[in-house]
């Protein structure tokens, strides 16, 4: 039995226990995790992790023994959700699957899955956390997060103040106008991201957390997360294809993103480098109890946010990341596969720009040494965006597709309208270098030899350099097989869908 999909038996009985013990502390939640304003999270940690925490022995107790990090009733589990429009013209083919998902998460948070209210007590004990880049014509998820906040959630919502729109001032005059909504517009000067000051930086990290709220089975959980390609509204969201994932009740990963939002809410000065600034605030990232829960480790020592318990992993941007320090996540990924006559890697991006030549690099040495390459990246239909971004109908920019010339065997490339920003992995892949903690998706240490797994990376981020190194962005990986199984299926499927072609190069 899977160790992420165990211990359903007290599910009926969980919504009274929650009604008695809903609050902050009985759920083992961050005393602050209700107010990033809060004098708790605001006292930017500079503490450094002590040599004992730093160099902390991983041994793992037995996963399918150990009882999960918020009691037996709250299994750690992922869902991914997707959006698959056949075509992104007509308002019969938009998909809102995705957007309906994101609305049952915020929806839990004040209401029961059977339409009835949460106590008072409850509602003011859970937070609802939001940040996004766009939401033209946007009414989905808007509209229940000032549900929430009108019936006394905490809501808090970033948004990028160089994507703003009718719908998204909307929603910000909506929220504010609640007791308990809250607003922050980012932007540092030159940049219009929260973390990063470079010039020309966006905010550009699609988030949504619920500290209470329920799975798509109705049953109840604690601190779901969710991270993806969407937005929440317009063609990036029920137009184009599009996809994410949400992890509920990993108490470590809670606590991590928690102080991620928090960072971004304080629009922290971290010298442009994330991965750095956590890692020298590591004791600030995770949580003293985790190992005796069953986590690898107690603290986000190596700046990324892991759980083993998830088969989870979120690098947050930006990153100082260059084509040889070995800092970029998805040359990191690709680095570590063993290549052979089975490996199987697929991409659907919404762009792959020039600044990322590097990858097309690495993806040609790994076609001459067996692996199977394909790309479907965005057909640029309209003139506006077609001159936004490659100047040619397909999104996968002409110094990209020279080297993919010059590969010995061809790498398949095809268009249509995926805004997703996905990478699927079927490989034997050696450790993570930037992550050494890093399990198997059966809970064992990782040989050094390698091991055969299915990864999906996924999250935010584009392939191109100012989503890695300028702008906020989350990019995940996952080895867990039946996550890799249902993005399989959203890569086939966007193969049916009208705007789809081979592209010739």
């Amino acid at each position: 039995m899977n160790p992420r999909k165990f211990n359903r038996t007290f599910a009926t009985i969980v919504a009274s226990l929650l009604t008695v013990a809903g609050t902050t502390a009985a759920l083992g939640l961050p005393t602050a995790y209700g107010d990033p304003e809060s004098p708790a999270v605001q006292a930017e940690s500079i503490e450094t992790p002590s040599a004992t925490e730093q160099t902390q022995a991983v041994v793992v107790p037995n996963v399918s023994e150990a009882t999960p990090p918020f009691g037996a009733n709250f299994p750690v589990l992922l869902e991914a959700n997707f959006s698959r429009p056949h075509h992104d013209k007509g308002t019969s083919n938009y998909d809102y699957s995705l957007l309906d998902d994101l609305e049952r998460l915020i929806r839990g948070s004040y209401m029961t899955p059977d339409g009835a209210l949460k106590p008072k007590s409850q509602r003011s004990a859970t937070a609802v956390y939001v940040s996004v880049s766009r939401m033209e014509d946007s009414v989905r998820v808007g509209r229940e997060m000032i549900r929430a906040a009108q019936h006394g959630v905490t809501v808090k919502f970033i948004h990028g103040k160089a994507t703003q729109s009718g719908a998204s001032r909307s929603l910000v005059k909506n929220l504010n106008a609640q007791k308990t909504g809250h607003v922050l517009i980012c932007s540092k000067g030159k940049s219009l991201a929260c973390l990063s000051g470079l010039n020309g930086a966006i905010t550009h990290a699609k988030i949504v957390m619920v500290s209470q709220t329920y799975t798509r089975d109705g049953d109840p959980a604690v601190g779901a997360i969710w991270t993806g390609s969407s937005n929440y509204g317009g063609r990036s969201a029920e137009r184009t294809y599009n996809n994410g994932i949400t992890v509920y009740n990993d108490k470590k990963m809670w606590y991590q993103m928690h102080r991620l939002y928090s960072d971004m809410w304080a629009k922290r000065n971290i010298d442009n480098d994330y991965m750095r600034y956590v890692a020298t605030r590591s004791s600030s990232y995770g949580y003293s109890g985790a190992t005796a829960n069953g986590y690898t480790s107690n603290y986000a020592t190596r700046g990324m946010f892991y759980s083993n318990l998830a088969n989870y992993t979120i690098y947050a941007t930006p990153i100082k990341a260059t084509p040889t320090n070995g800092r970029d996540p998805i040359l990191n990924m690709l680095n570590r596969i063993v290549p052979d006559n089975q490996c199987r890697i697929r991409l659907m991006e919404n762009r792959f720009k020039y600044r990322r030549i590097a990858v097309a690099h690495k993806l040609v040495e790994l076609n001459r040494q067996g692996c199977r390459i394909s790309a479907v990246a965005f057909k640029d239909d309209l003139k506006s965006t077609y001159n936004l971004h490659c100047q040619q109908l397909i999104r996968i920019c002409r110094p990209i597709l020279d080297v993919f010339k010059t590969s010995s065997t061809e790498i398949d490339t095809y268009y249509a309208h995926p805004h997703d920003k996905t990478i699927l992995v079927d490989a034997k892949m050696k450790p993570n270098p930037l992550n050494p903690e890093e399990r198997t998706p059966e809970g064992n240490i990782w040989p050094a030899a390698g091991h055969r797994v299915t990864m999906v990376s996924a999250g935010s981020a584009a392939l191109t350099g100012s989503n890695l190194v300028m702008s906020d962005e989350v990019t995940t990986e996952t080895t867990e097989p039946e996550i890799y199984d249902q993005y399989l299926n959203h890569w086939k499927a966007i193969m049916t869908t009208k705007p789809f072609g081979v592209f010739r190069y």
